[in-house]
């Protein structure tokens, strides 16, 4: 039997973390057993034949009366063809087990190509309100790395973001976008309707598919992000909020930092000399390419290849 329902009403259940399923999915795994052998024990004989900690006994006697608040949206993912990628699958990103531990979502949904996840990626990240100079920053970093054969990742915000992942599209690359919010509220921005192609495309959201979109979301949407990515490019960064806490969390988890140098800075992207001075984040110049001033994204390339 499929337990990845079961692994889903127990991932939301109150007071149980990455950190719980890790240690249940280990010792499940050491015994040849699945997680449904164990819904029809008592939490006293999960307790004992497993030698569970008491937290996680309970919450797993109590699956089977949880499943029904998520059977309909199990239902509904599985109608709308959406992937179900558990932390212990095959297809679960590598560099997310690497990066975060215990800290990893457990669970991520996703719509396009799963293959995708386990792909090396760069992160290209900017302000929403992105100068013309770092739309076009955005746009020939993602293409620059499209010719690489090398994933862009980036969020789902209008842009720097969607501009990555248009030029990836446009330029027959490969493009991986996490989205702040459960994966029932997705709707294809305008500007990527004329390029979407669910065979080089996953649309991926580490929260419940019923999930709101909020400003905390955001937040750990970017860490994800940056945790899953080889190198992370902040084209523009204003001097606080989501774009420069990514720059931190990259700093935080050893993921390489590159950031945008200007002559003279747009006005939202005060925060990328603090990236270079205070988070020792390396600055990304223009070099000449066919004729056209292009960011130099060698180095960026290399973490991804080496």
């Amino acid at each position: 039997m499929n337990s990845t329902k079961y692994w889903i009403a127990l991932e939301q259940t109150h007071g149980i973390g990455p950190a719980h399923l890790i240690e249940l999915h280990g010792i499940l795994k050491e015994r040849d057993l699945s997680l449904v052998d164990l819904c029809d024990l008592t939490a006293a004989e999960i307790r004992n034949e497993l030698h569970l900690p008491d937290k996680i006994a309970d919450a797993v006697s109590g699956v089977t009366q949880a499943l029904p608040k998520i059977e309909d949206d199990y239902l509904k993912l599985l109608e709308s063809g959406i992937g179900v990628v558990t932390f212990f699958s095959e297809l679960y990103p590598p560099r997310l087990h690497e990066t975060l531990g215990t800290g990893i979502p457990p669970i991520l949904y996703v719509y396009g190509s799963t293959r995708l996840l386990r792909e090396k990626g760069i992160a290209i990240l900017g302000d929403k309100d992105v100068s013309e100079r770092g739309e076009m920053i955005s746009f020939e970093a993602a293409r620059i790395l499209a010719r690489h054969r090398i994933v862009v990742v980036s969020g789902f915000a209008r842009g720097a973001d969607l501009i990555a992942h248009r030029s990836a599209l446009a330029n027959e690359g490969t493009t991986v976008a996490m989205v702040p919010y459960g994966i029932f509220h997705l709707t294809v921005p305008d500007l990527l309707s004329d390029v979407m192609d669910p065979g080089r495309i996953a649309v991926v959201s580490p929260f419940y598919p019923s999930r709101e979109p909020n400003k905390y979301n955001a937040y750990i949407r970017n860490k994800f992000i940056c945790a899953m990515s080889c190198a992370a490019f902040i084209v523009e960064a204003p001097s606080e909020g989501g774009i420069f806490e990514a720059a931190k969390s990259a700093r935080n988890l050893n993921v390489p930092l590159f950031t945008t140098e200007y002559a003279e800075y747009p006005k939202n992207a005060g925060g990328n000399r603090k990236i270079m001075d205070e988070l020792g984040g390396i600055p990304v110049m223009g070099k000449m390419d066919s004729g056209m001033l292009v960011p130099n994204m060698d180095r960026i390339v290399g973490t991804a290849r080496f």
